[in-house]
């Protein structure tokens, strides 16, 4: 199995490792995207902006996991993360 793995620009330590899709299995993706992005484009605007909103608000609510990640993985550091937090 073809692994992919992020290697930290912090430390240039391995910081993940995941399995690799199968091109049949990318290819189901990204058919099940198509779908999925064709449903979404026949919601009216003011769901899709609701929708987008409430996915914002439940990624700020996790911000104290997702910025030290990011960082890790950017090799940036969190003080230089501000678009995250708006």
């Amino acid at each position: 199995m073809t692994m992919i793995t992020c290697v930290s620009p912090v430390n240039g330590e391995v910081y993940a490792e995941r399995p690799a899709l199968s091109l049949d299995a990318a290819r189901e993706v990204v058919a099940r995207a198509r779908k999925a992005q064709k449903d979404w484009a026949r919601r009216p605007m003011e769901d899709r902006v609701q929708l987008v909103l409430k996915g914002v608000a439940r990624l700020n609510e996790m911000a104290d996991v997702v910025v030290p990640e990011l960082a890790w993985q950017m090799g940036r550091p969190i003080k230089y993360g501000g678009e995250y937090r708006g």
